[in-house]
């Protein structure tokens, strides 16, 4: 099989300033601006529904900050509806699988997806969530996805630079770095555990 990469500027969450916590904006934002919509990702997360406690309401915690307590993220459900005041084209793609994502990308578009960070092992964890309890994987990190080929998936990671197979550094300047490889099999067991989540923008 032939490789499929599509050509996406890559953008750091540490760079013009550390938005620590800031993956998801930085993705959206190089979604949004591979469809000619040109929004800086502090703009984006300035402006995001947020909750104190819910991801399924809108952003927990602050972009710029960690809040241990907190699953600090932001879910699809209420991601969505937020960049279609951009868009209207964007989509909650959830519950489609990495074969279905191959599809999206085959026709010219990337997918923002929500996996374990760099493929580590999930981790799961109980969070305090309006009054009750929620278990959700707890070191998860959203992306870009851009391709793949008969063994590999390739996304934009907002936070870190592969240099080699194995040697991965935080994404300082964006760069070609931020491209990272990673074999099929573990990029399945990194995206289902974390419950299929992703956006996309469903120009076709």
């Amino acid at each position: 099989m032939q490789k499929k990469l599509l050509n996406v500027k890559p953008k750091s969450q540490l760079s013009p300033i550390p938005m620590v916590m800031g993956c998801e904006g930085t993705a959206a934002s190089m979604l949004l601006d591979y469809n000619h919509i040109f929004v800086h990702p502090i703009s984006l997360m300035k402006r995001w529904p947020t909750h104190p406690s819910n991801p399924n309401k809108g952003y927990v915690g602050h972009f710029l900050m960690i809040k241990p307590v907190a699953h600090q993220t932001i879910f699809p459900n209420a991601f969505v509806p937020y960049l279609k005041l951009y868009d209207t084209r964007i989509q909650d793609g959830t519950g489609k699988s990495l074969t279905e994502l191959e599809a999206i990308i085959d026709q010219g578009q990337p997918v923002l997806i929500y996996h374990t960070v760099l493929g580590q092992k999930p981790q799961r964890r109980t969070f305090k969530v309006d009054g009750g309890r929620k278990e959700w994987v707890s070191n998860i990190h959203i992306t870009l996805l851009i391709g793949y080929d008969s063994a590999h998936y390739y996304y934009i990671d907002p936070l870190w630079a592969q240099f080699g197979r194995k040697l991965y550094v935080p994404a300082l300047i964006p760069s070609k770095h931020q491209i990272i490889k990673i074999p099929k099999d573990k990029m399945r067991q990194s995206y289902d555990s974390a419950g299929r989540l992703c956006i996309y923008h469903g120009k076709f």
